[in-house]
């Protein structure tokens, strides 16, 4: 069993293709034993499942066993015409949905694997260069738009919110990462206005400032590394002839400019070959963050093309995988921090 630190791109409803591709990581040749998690999104919640310690197969379950559609949700007086509630919602609360029954599957799942507070996740690791304050299990990716700054939580709880992170539930971080801006509400995260000056920053998807923080557990004393960071991304490697977006109308044009300015800084990292070496990359072409509508047969087929995918990197097909044919680790150039 070779050890590694994982970090999971966000995708929203194409969740089932990063639980299909760290089934090929722990339980192909690899078998890779993962020692912290860091994600962004439906990244932060896969992240959170392998951290609190839930096998594939408890994850396969739940990914199968959930109706997607269910976390669309509006208020009760406007059920009978979905819409009028998503206007409204909108217009007065920053999100079509509520967001209330994402937060409240998050917070029963993580309570079934015993983990509520950050304190859960903590983790003796005395080899490790980090600081005490930031040795937990799992790294989550906010967005503070209240002040426009990542929020690496719960490393970041203590120095930019002012609280004890180990008092704060996993789950409102969680949910917070995963907020789409204008499709989820936005999470309020409690923070002591002696450091902010306000007793609360308003908390969303991750992605918009780091979709994919593949380096996030790097190394920065020169020290060799204990072992590697594997990624995996929700898509298809980028060449120069993929990841053209259409702006024929308005429409299309601010939809573009949205993922540019997501995507940037993370394709910083994508193009260096270093990076590459070192990450999955999961094709979920034909499926959208936001197909919450999405089949069982749907689901399964994200599943299978995530372990696809993970397969290709052990193998060693492309000559830039973490495992060569035999099995044996291969070094890569990301390590603990």
């Amino acid at each position: 069993m070779a050890l590694a630190d994982l970090v999971l791109e966000g995708g929203g409803a194409k969740l089932p293709g990063l639980i299909g591709a760290i089934s090929a990581l722990s339980e192909g040749p690899g078998n890779y034993e993962f020692q912290r998690v860091a994600g962004t999104s439906a990244g932060a919640i896969v992240g959170a499942l392998t951290a609190a310690g839930a096998s594939i197969e408890f994850m396969k379950q739940v990914m199968l066993g959930q109706d997607f559609t269910e976390f669309e949700d509006v208020a009760p007086l406007f059920r009978c015409v979905p819409a009028l509630g998503q206007a409204g919602g909108l217009l007065l609360h920053q999100g079509m949905y509520r967001g209330r029954a994402l937060h409240a599957f998050l917070t029963d799942l993580l309570a079934d694997l015993g983990v509520r507070t950050w304190a859960d996740l903590r983790q003796e690791d005395p080899g490790s260069s980090l600081p005490p304050e930031q040795h937990y299990k799992l790294v989550v990716v906010v967005s503070d738009i209240s002040r426009g700054r990542v929020l690496r939580l719960p490393w970041d709880y203590r120095d930019r919110l002012g609280v004890d992170p180990d008092d704060q539930p996993v789950a409102d971080a969680l949910y917070a990462s995963a907020a789409i801006p204008f499709f989820f509400r936005p999470r309020r995260l409690p923070a002591d206005p002696r450091v902010v000056g306000h007793r609360s920053v308003l908390g969303v998807d991750g992605g918009l400032l780091s979709r994919f923080p593949v380096d996030i557990f790097d190394r920065t004393d020169l020290l060799p590394p204990r072992w590697p960071t594997i990624g995996v991304k929700l898509s298809a490697q980028e060449t120069a002839s993929t990841g053209w977006r259409p702006n024929h109308n308005t429409f299309q044009y601010a939809v573009s400019v949205m993922a540019t300015l997501i995507n940037a800084r993370d394709s910083i990292h994508i193009n260096d070959p270093e990076v590459t070496a070192r990450t999955v990359f999961v094709d979920t072409t034909g499926y959208r963050s936001t197909d919450f509508d999405i089949s069982r047969e749907q689901k399964l087929n994200l599943f299978d093309r995530g372990a696809q995918a993970g397969e290709h990197f052990l193998t060693g097909r492309d000559g830039q995988a973490g495992v060569p044919r035999d099995g044996r680790p291969h070094p890569l150039p990301s390590a603990e921090k």
